[in-house]
């Protein structure tokens, strides 16, 4: 860890909770394991919580699809976060061929709480059956509704378990302002940033996913990169991180392909300057937040 960043990083106290999200590339499995289990009960000691571990899709030659897990943990303190991140400053203490750690504000947990319920409600008055999507192999470099993504990919995205449990990571960069360009529609009156603009998306989104039985797992802002390259793609000014739980894979592509799912791409389009997708694939015990 650079002890400039962590002590640039405790300086800037808030006084709000902080999670820690680490993108990790494991070298050693037996010694990282042996850090998973340890770390666990660090993290309990001063009043934290594991919030999530999971592998994620790898593609080779793409810098930001290069790590294997993720790992989010929630702290009451900046202090706490650091005592636990001390314990295990080097990589190769954990098992590790590289990391990229990141410091981020977590929304409320009551407000999640609210939304979890609301995706609950949904669910249950109007459920959508996932029927079997077919596969299609996109031209590299496209826009698939809204996503960024290309055909490299898309196909290491078919090669897990279509049927099983999947998480998906979203970093989001908004624009300033919000900008239309589909047929010369210009922005609604009530949208005017960038941030605005994504949220008419995300609420349109939102019914889809509760309905296909997914859910918003975790949410919050990115405030501090911790370890990693500062040219990493994933050392950009993000705006927004949001973990999405899916029931399956499928689920999620039968989303894509619906019309009312399609009809909101629009906003998101008008919202966002950049945007990271990340699928994986969750570990036991943390498949369990999705509706």
């Amino acid at each position: 860890m650079n002890e400039m960043r962590l002590k640039n990083f405790i300086e800037r106290d808030d006084g709000n909770r902080v999670g820690i999200v680490r993108f990790l590339r494991v070298g050693n499995v037996s010694l990282h394991e042996a850090w998973f289990e340890a770390s666990r009960h660090w993290i309990e000691d001063v009043g934290g919580e594991r919030i999530y571990a999971g592998a994620l899709d790898v593609v080779y030659g793409r810098s930001f699809l290069s790590f294997e897990r993720l790992i989010i943990e929630e702290y009451p303190s900046r202090q706490a976060a650091i005592d636990v991140i001390a314990k295990s400053a080097s990589d190769t203490e954990m098992g590790l061929r590289a990391s990229f750690v990141m410091a981020l504000t977590p929304s409320s947990r009551f407000v999640h709480r609210l939304i979890s319920v609301f995706g609950i409600v949904v669910r249950f008055l109007r459920p959508i059956r996932v029927r079997e999507v077919p596969e299609v192999d996109y031209p590299k470099n496209v826009s698939l509704d809204g996503l960024s993504s290309d055909q490299a990919q898309i196909s290491t995205f078919y090669q897990s378990g279509q049927w099983s449990p999947f998480t998906m990571v979203n970093l989001n960069g908004f624009k300033s302002r919000a900008e239309y360009q589909i047929d010369g529609e210009h922005a609604p009156a009530s949208v005017s940033s960038g941030a605005a603009a994504y949220e008419r998306y995300a609420r349109r989104a939102a019914i889809q996913v509760f309905r296909r039985g997914g859910n918003f797992y975790w949410i919050a802002t990115p405030v501090a990169v911790l370890a990693g390259d500062s040219d990493h793609p994933l050392a950009r000014q993000w705006s927004q991180f949001v973990l999405v739980a899916w029931p399956s894979r499928m689920a999620f592509r039968h989303m894509i392909v619906g019309e009312s799912y399609s009809r909101g791409t629009k906003h998101r389009s008008a919202g966002i300057a950049e945007s990271i997708v990340i699928p994986g694939t969750p570990f036991p015990g943390f498949d369990n937040k999705a509706i």
